[in-house]
């Protein structure tokens, strides 16, 4: 042991021989900050984490130097998934103890693995990302990036608590329950956990799960109502509690005790009784096992509905995970996009279908889009405008068609109404119909608006035209079709004729 103050070492169990400084209160305090290490080690043990970190910093704040307890610390918070406090606390134990320190192989585990290091950078990377999204209302993004990060590192207890609030707020309770669940795994005493849980019992209306001690004893087929132990070679067992018998109890006792000797006495003294009772239990035994028959039939009936229920919930797993693929790009679009590659976010995006997508995260490809593409939108308008002046209206329509599928009020409108005119130009009179259309509904009392109604008046009275002038050759067509018929008939009449007088004269 040596000096809190100079370092020396203490040779006089009463004062520093160096400096003189009493140690009395010194060593109280190296006693109780053992006594919490000692604590602290007694609940790691049983995975009451919560509780070991608890008690190992109560050892910290009485004696920083203690080694041994900051070495568990770090290796409770890596269990936890806190990687980097784990590091934390190793480093600073190799500080104040260089030499023969087990934090050294812990620390050099770490960094001996490239890759290693790389996962906890990324995990740290996508669960702030995930704050971030939660902090924008992002639900969805936020769920799928702690997804990921859980992935990375499943022991992260933190992730756990916050996909679960997450499933929480969007009511999907049974995921919610089963982070919590997992959570609780890692850490059976989390006081978060815990109450994300109660919370959760509140919202559904269902009573709190079994406390992992309980499930511990149930499982293991101890009886908490018993309590044993070892005196010498010998197993002592006996309940938790004696309860005294009061007089009540012994007359109760006794009056049982007479029932039953009366009724022994006779079945013993009535044999035919007896038999008939054997009877009549053979009987009930026999509908009781029908009974349980129709029960294991229900069983089976409840057990396959069940495995139904869990292949429909397993598809519709796989179908939100095939959506998913849309939200994940969709982050490495915007990943790319705060990182200024425009064009890794643009070659992400394209890959993307808004059309499965939330508001928020439509909002959010319509905001990156619009950035990523604007310079290729404008080569696209510049390219149907120098066409339409052109004359080369084919051109004009290819070019121009792309930006009004992106935005119809690109350019306050012109990319819509030059296509509309280019539609004309080449004959193609319902396209251009229905661009005229879009155009005065979106710009009305303007010029252009003006034009295009005048347009629209022009193309429908030439559909009109164009209709009856079809219906007219369709019954010009039809009455010449008539007259040949008739002509035909006509000719095969007399001909028929002219054959029954050349087949008279022959006769004659």
């Amino acid at each position: 042991m040596r000096c809190i103050k100079c370092g020396a070492v203490l040779t006089d169990p009463g004062y520093c021989s160096s400096c003189g400084t009493e140690i009395q209160i010194y060593k109280r305090l190296i006693r109780l900050s053992n006594t919490y290490y000692n604590m602290g080690l007694e609940k790691a043990k049983v995975r009451n984490l919560s509780g070991a970190v608890q008690d190992l910093r109560h050892s910290l704040e009485l004696n920083k130097n203690n080694i041994q307890a900051r070495n568990l610390l770090g290796l409770i918070c890596f269990e936890v998934g806190d990687v980097v406090s784990a590091l934390t606390e190793w480093i600073i134990s190799k500080n104040l103890e260089p030499a023969k320190n087990i934090a050294d192989e812990y620390i050099n585990a770490i960094q001996a693995n490239p890759a290693r290091l790389d996962t906890i950078n990324q995990t740290i990377k996508k669960y702030n990302q995930s704050l971030l999204y939660c902090q924008q209302g992002s639900e969805d993004l936020a769920i799928i990036q702690l997804k990921k990060v859980l992935s990375l590192n499943p022991k992260l207890v933190k992730a756990h608590q916050l996909l679960a609030l997450l499933y929480i707020k969007t009511e999907e309770y049974e995921r919610a329950e089963r982070e919590l669940k997992r959570a609780l795994a890692i850490d059976k005493t989390d006081n978060v956990s815990l109450h994300y849980q109660a919370e959760l019992a509140e919202l559904t209306g269902k009573p709190a799960g079994r406390s992992p001690k309980a499930e511990k004893e149930k499982k293991d087929g101890k009886n908490p109502d018993i309590i044993s132990y070892t005196s010498g070679n010998e197993t002592i067992i006996m309940p938790a509690a004696y309860k005294e018998n009061t007089g009540v109890n012994v007359i109760l006792n006794i009056f049982i005790g007479l029932v039953v000797g009366v009724a022994l006495m006779w079945f013993l003294a009535v044999p035919a009784k007896v038999q008939s009772v054997r009877s009549e239990t053979a009987d009930q035994i026999r509908e009781y096992s029908d009974q349980l028959a129709a029960r294991q039939t229900e069983i089976n009936d409840l057990q396959s509905q069940l495995d139904a229920l869990q292949g429909d919930g397993q598809t519709e797993e796989e179908t939100a995970e095939a959506e998913g693929n849309d939200y994940e790009l969709l982050i490495d679009a915007y990943t790319s996009f705060q990182a200024s590659d425009t064009e890794g976010a643009a070659a992400s995006l394209d890959q993307v279908d808004p059309e499965q997508l939330s508001d928020n995260a439509r909002a959010i490809y319509n905001e990156i889009y619009g950035t990523v593409h604007a310079d290729e939108v404008q080569a696209l308008f510049d390219a149907g405008s120098a066409a339409y002046d052109a004359q080369n209206y084919e051109e004009a329509v290819t070019n121009l068609q792309q930006v009004v599928d992106y935005d119809e009020r690109y350019s306050d409108g012109y990319a819509l109404y030059y296509l509309a005119r280019s539609y004309e130009n080449l004959g193609q009179n319902d396209q251009a119909l229905e661009m005229f259309q879009r155009f005065a509904a979106a710009y009305p009392g303007t010029q252009r608006a003006t034009y295009s109604n005048n347009a629209i008046a022009r193309l429908q009275q030439a559909g009109a035209q164009t209709q009856d002038q079809t219906e007219t050759d369709t019954g010009t067509d039809t009455q010449n079709q008539a007259d040949a018929q008739s002509q035909t008939d006509t000719q095969q009449s007399g001909t028929q004729n002219q054959t029954g007088a050349q087949s008279g004269t022959q006769t004659q």
